[in-house]
């Protein structure tokens, strides 16, 4: 874990983000658009302190924001391709970060984990089926 949050600071240098940006971005990033009134629900903060924490990521164009097309009262908050890169640059740390890790291990041990995170992996296929049924496999 210390070698990943290292990495990413290396990466990003001055680039300061919070948890809770990086939460919302990992999030968009899974379940898709959403309105603001979900995600202060979901990140359990009030709606005036999410909107501002998203202002921040429309500022730094890892999110757009617009109107509903069905109540322009709702606005509407979705990931853009520069979060998903961003995304994707830290799940290639953490990857990496593992990988360096795991080559410390015997190549039994190297089975273990594998085999325990293909378990886990599994597991949490099953858990986001439960909670959203009407959604298929890797969707």
């Amino acid at each position: 874990m210390r070698e990943f949050i290292f990495n990413i600071l290396h990466t990003f240098g001055n680039f300061d983000f919070s948890l809770p940006q990086l939460g919302t971005l990992l999030l968009l990033d899974r379940e898709g658009e959403l309105t603001i009134k979900q995600m202060s629900e979901i990140l359990g903060r009030s709606t005036s302190a999410t909107s501002r924490l998203l202002d921040q990521l429309v500022e730094r164009r890892l999110i757009s924001r617009h109107e509903d097309e069905h109540d322009r009262r709702v606005k509407r908050v979705a990931i853009t391709d520069s979060g998903r890169a961003l995304i994707a640059v830290l799940e290639r740390q953490r990857a990496d970060a593992q990988i360096t890790v795991m080559e410390y291990l015997s190549a039994e041990e190297q089975a273990i984990v594998t085999q325990a995170m293909i378990l886990l992996a599994e597991a949490g296929e099953r858990r986001r089926q439960h909670e959203h049924p009407e959604s298929g496999p890797g969707e």
